[in-house]
């Protein structure tokens, strides 16, 4: 399971901000919304219902109704004043190669480049943060609970550091 440390997502959306409002709204609603990113670009003024993001997941996982919070509310919430029926206006092919873009500008391993990161560190910063099973799963939109377990798994770099401590090296 791959997934950005928080410090690895602070650089590549003060990179996307640098580029695009689009680009950085889109990384930071995927993030924390743990969405895919058809769920992403796939948003708009519809799916914002008193200050909560509704979102249909994709792949049958359950729909969720999740509060909008700072700073993600504040953008979607001048979106859905301008008018904006829909949020994002490119194709999966060109936020990834955005994501990419981006990524590699703020020195993100290549390996992490890939939209669907965002889903994954929601729910491992959700778990490193605190977040149980059901939390992270109701989060992330899971019905079945067992697919939310692989957030609960150590990186590989975690594990090189672990195994490095344990070692005494």
């Amino acid at each position: 399971m791959k997934s950005f440390t928080k410090e690895q997502f602070a650089s590549l959306l003060q990179v996307a901000a640098k580029h695009s409002s689009d680009d950085y709204l889109a990384l930071y609603i995927g993030f924390h919304h743990g969405l895919r990113v058809s769920e992403i670009l796939s948003l708009g003024a519809a799916n914002v219902v008193e200050g909560r993001l509704v979102v249909q997941r994709l792949k049958g996982s359950n729909k969720t109704t999740q509060a909008l919070l700072s700073p993600v509310k504040e953008l979607v919430q001048a979106r859905v004043a301008a008018g904006e029926e829909k949020f994002f206006t490119i194709c999966r092919k060109t936020f990834w190669l955005h994501m990419k873009q981006n990524a590699a500008e703020a020195g993100v391993p290549l390996y992490l480049s890939h939209p669907h990161t965002l889903k994954h560190t929601c729910g491992r910063l959700g778990y490193l943060g605190g977040m149980g099973v059901p939390e992270v799963g109701a989060r992330l939109g899971h019905k079945n609970l067992g697919n939310s377990m692989i957030y609960m798994q150590a990186t590989e770099d975690e594990a090189d550091k672990a195994f490095a401590a344990a070692v005494g090296l």
